[in-house]
């Protein structure tokens, strides 16, 4: 029996239009706890050629069989996916929905990272899976600073030639944090993920923070720094050091997703990225004791 899809459709917004989302109403709840700000407009009616009052055929496409689900984008290879949850399926869902929002403009990307407001513009949170960027940037944003992403924000690098900042935007996806907590967590820090939770179960929950906390959706600021988390028990006190350019353009490499942008258009984005702001490393054991190194660091004081 072949995946179908339902026909009811979800429209999104993008930078320039629509973002149409085929088969998706049964894991609409799931989507919206998080992306619970992303505007959504009227479904797309077929032009001249198709039928009247027909919907277009949607830029994703959500199928199920058997309780089974798998995604199809243009823009992000996901058909291979096999999907039984529907949270699963409304996350991977997120992870489209930024693919196609990217891929209609060419300053665009997506990078995977946590951000902040520290000072005057956005410090980026980058490492692998379990450096700790969810962790560390809802700490900070437990601690004042304004949360702005915890594993993907969208970069307007600008034109080609641009040798400005490039811009981080919010499209305001709640963050997701691994349970239970560190051991060393501190009481504000698990008052400020109790308080935020709207979804739990016993491995992980998903936060919201207010409009206090959190940047809304489309809020946008220059980013100030680039920070790659490096987490290690040998790390017996947090150190923050200026990185080197090749290397962070080899790990942007390894974070920044704008496929439209082909392979060189990629590694340009990473080289304009690392040349644009000041690069850091941090070597940390606990993110509870390095986040005041980060705050002082860049609050209010000029990048490298």
């Amino acid at each position: 029996m072949a995946f179908r899809a339902a026909k009811e459709q979800i429209v999104l917004a993008g930078p320039h239009h629509g973002i149409s989302v085929e088969g998706a109403q049964a894991v609409a709840p799931f989507l919206f706890e998080l992306i619970p700000q992303w505007p959504v407009s009227k479904p797309r009616v077929a032009g001249a050629q198709g039928s009247e009052g027909s919907v277009a055929p949607g830029d994703i496409i959500v199928q199920n069989k058997g309780g089974h689900w798998r995604i199809s984008s243009a823009h992000m290879a996901l058909s291979d996916y096999d999907l039984d949850d529907g949270y699963m399926v409304a996350n991977t869902l997120v992870g489209a929905l930024i693919a196609a929002y990217v891929a209609q403009g060419d300053g665009l990307v997506s990078i995977h990272a946590g951000a902040v407001r520290i000072g005057d513009g956005l410090v980026l949170l980058l490492g692998d899976n379990g450096a700790g960027k969810s962790t560390f940037a809802t700490l900070l944003a437990s601690r004042g600073l304004r949360f702005f992403a915890d594993d993907r924000l969208i970069l307007d690098l600008g034109p080609a030639a641009s040798t400005a900042a490039p811009v981080g935007m919010s499209l305001a996806v709640a963050p997701k944090l691994r349970l239970p907590l560190p051991r060393n967590a501190d009481a504000r820090y698990r008052d400020f993920v109790a308080e935020h939770s709207v979804m739990t179960w016993p491995e992980m929950a998903v936060l919201r923070p207010g409009p206090a906390q959190a940047a809304g959706f489309g809020e946008a600021l220059p980013v100030r720094a680039l920070i790659h988390l490096r987490r290690g028990e040998e790390a017996s006190q947090p150190v923050l050091t200026a990185m080197r350019r090749p290397d962070m353009v080899r790990l942007l490499l390894e974070q920044l997703f704008a496929p439209h942008l082909g392979q060189q258009g990629e590694l340009s984005a990473c080289v304009r990225l690392a040349q644009a702001v000041g690069i850091w490393q941090l070597r940390y054991a606990s993110a509870f004791e390095a986040a005041d190194t980060v705050i002082s660091q860049f609050d209010g004081r000029e990048s490298p």
